[in-house]
């Protein structure tokens, strides 16, 4: 189970893309900075229910609304998954 990480926002860059494509069946993916940006739709779309994170502040420092279907969580929370997932695969470009 991979805790997968992307700081990079859906429009500047693959790094997004690139994570999606390695995505497997227990994955999770945490969008953190700019990575926010994929948090307010359609960009998610086919990942497996209860899969998504949003780090909250970033989304609330740029004015982002969360689709529901994203979990929006706080640096504790962000800790919690990082203990529970092993590798932790960043993709920040």
């Amino acid at each position: 189970m991979t805790l997968h990480i992307v700081n990079q926002s859906p429009h500047a860059g693959n790094a997004l893309n690139d994570c999606l494509q390695a995505f497997h069946e227990g994955d999770v993916l945490l969008l953190i900075e700019d990575g926010v940006y994929a948090a307010r739709g359609a960009t998610l779309t086919g990942l497996p229910q209860n899969a998504a994170y949003c780090l909250s502040a970033d989304a609330e420092a740029r004015g982002i609304s969360i689709d529901p279907s994203i979990s929006a969580i706080d640096d504790a929370q962000w800790v919690d998954l990082c203990t529970q997932h092993n590798p932790i695969v960043s993709w920040f470009r």
